[in-house]
């Protein structure tokens, strides 16, 4: 269970995915790669955030931090990847 609430960090991600893809599309492509950062420091924030926060309610700490660890992987992977191909479209 504490893999899944590590996990369940997804949808947190999904709406700052969001977030950033509503911003990508009012700014020119020459700040694409501005957007990417500052979704690397949210994603670290949010991260933080979501760990000391739900950190005291699992179980098992470590399969908690290994849920986290593979929503984080996976969600700034894909992103970088989308909004890197965007980039590329615009020019």
């Amino acid at each position: 269970m504490s893999f899944v609430l590590g996990l369940s960090f997804v949808g947190l991600l999904l709406f700052f995915t969001v977030m950033l893809w509503t911003i990508s599309k009012l700014i020119p492509k020459e700040m694409i790669v501005g957007l990417i950062a500052l979704m690397l420091v949210g994603d670290g924030v949010m991260v933080a955030l979501w760990y000391f926060v739900l950190g005291e309610f699992v179980g098992d700490l470590k399969l908690f931090r290994l849920g986290i660890g593979t929503a984080f992987c996976a969600g700034a992977f894909t992103r970088s990847l989308y909004f890197m191909i965007v980039s590329q479209k615009k020019s």
